[in-house]
């Protein structure tokens, strides 16, 4: 049985998403009675170059061994992958999103692809019951964030995820007498310049500041990650000027978009771009950290210190390169991942596992610990294979 199973019970699905109803499906297949494919695919810029995902799954695919399996169902799995690869291989149909997931299974009549914000690498798992750990995971990490598309006298709000886009109600704040300034108009005095140009202001000030109670009033109904302001650069500058405090430390950044005319698409797709630039960001602030918490006892990079680490529930947060590999243990009593045979000393006999740093993620996600993956090669050369920050010392 998966490490995904045995840790569903204590997984939460994203209510109200369409996810929600996907993990449903997936979470409710009995174990031990199917042969389910989960496979987790990165489409970073550099991986859709020349189709290098596709080569990717293809050798993962072909290296898990099938040779315990009746011809019937060593059969159906082949078949399984075969429609995985199918789906794969036009790059403009899959999502443009950077990871996807799918699940299948001949015998259930399962074929599921669910767009993801990211993965943290890809992978191909042949177990009895779907690994849904990241699944859960990408979603909880990106929850939503929420738009605001805004110019002079329009305001669209938006709550954007990895798998919708839903358009709220927004404030209406119409403009009053609207023209241009004139100094004269057929011998009849018009509005003075300064009362003109003041009302426009206070027009637009009233308009600012509904946008904001708008969000103020979704931020407390819906958990979400943070705010997006999009439209024209002025009136997202002016808006940000308005926003208090505690929702301007929640500001993702700000993108050009007509607000009339952007569509949820465009919305989804901004919303994941800016989404991934403010996890890298975080990203290289954590590293930034690394080597002043590891002179004081309060992160580890080593791999070995790590999976100890990671085994007594102590990390925090995991930090992987995204090129490492390589097999491993399991010891047979404690369950601890281990490097080599003889870390299991004492602690039952080692069962070899065929990916590492795949299992390693795994039980990191069952734990709820932060999963940072390297893929920046500059960054990544200061990891040594594996580190993390620590909940305790």
């Amino acid at each position: 049985m998966s490490a995904s199973t045995l840790a569903a019970p204590t997984l939460q699905p994203p209510q109200g998403t369409a996810l929600a109803a996907q993990l449903k499906q997936l979470a409710a297949i009995e174990p031990g009675r199917y042969d389910v494919i989960s496979c987790y695919v990165r489409l970073e810029s550099d991986d859709r170059t020349q189709g290098r995902y596709l080569t990717e799954i293809k050798t993962r695919a072909g290296a898990i061994d099938l040779t315990g399996l009746a011809r019937d169902r060593r059969l159906a799995v082949e078949r399984d992958f075969g429609r995985i690869t199918a789906g794969l291989e036009r790059p403009a149909a899959l999502p443009r999103t950077r990871g996807v997931a799918l699940f299948a299974c001949e015998a259930l009549d399962l074929f599921m692809l669910v767009p993801l914000p990211r993965v943290h690498r890809t992978r191909v798992v042949l177990d009895d019951t779907p690994w849904l750990l990241e699944l859960v995971a990408a979603e909880r990490d990106l929850g939503t964030v929420v738009v605001a598309a805004v110019d002079r006298t329009h305001a669209r709000v938006f709550q954007a995820s990895a798998t919708e886009v839903v358009e709220l109600p927004a404030p209406v704040t119409p403009a009053r007498r609207g023209g241009k300034f004139v100094t004269d108009r057929a011998d009849a005095p018009g509005w003075g310049e300064h009362r003109y140009h003041t009302r426009l202001e206070e027009e637009r000030h009233r308009h600012y500041a509904a946008v904001v109670e708008a969000l103020e009033t979704v931020a407390a109904g819906t958990p979400n990650r943070g705010f997006l302001l999009v439209g024209p650069a002025d009136h997202t500058a002016a808006l940000r000027r308005f926003l208090p405090q505690r929702l301007a430390a929640r500001l993702l950044g700000t993108r050009r978009a007509n607000p009339r005319a952007v569509t949820p698409a465009e919305i989804q797709a901004l919303a994941l771009e800016v989404a991934a630039e403010h996890h890298g960001r975080m990203l290289a602030d954590l590293l930034r950290r690394l080597d002043n918490a590891v002179g004081a006892g309060w992160a580890v990079n080593d791999a070995r210190e790590t999976l100890r680490a990671l085994a007594r529930g102590q990390l925090r947060t995991l930090i992987v390169r995204s090129d490492l590999t390589g097999s491993g243990y399991r010891c047979g009593d404690t369950g601890r991942l281990v490097l080599a045979k003889g870390d299991c000393r004492g602690e039952g006999a080692p069962a070899a596992v065929q990916d590492l740093v795949d299992e390693a993620l795994e039980e990191a996600l069952r734990q709820r610990v932060e999963v940072m993956v390297i893929d920046d090669q500059e960054l990544a050369g200061s990891i040594d294979g594996l580190a993390g920050f620590l909940r305790f010392r």
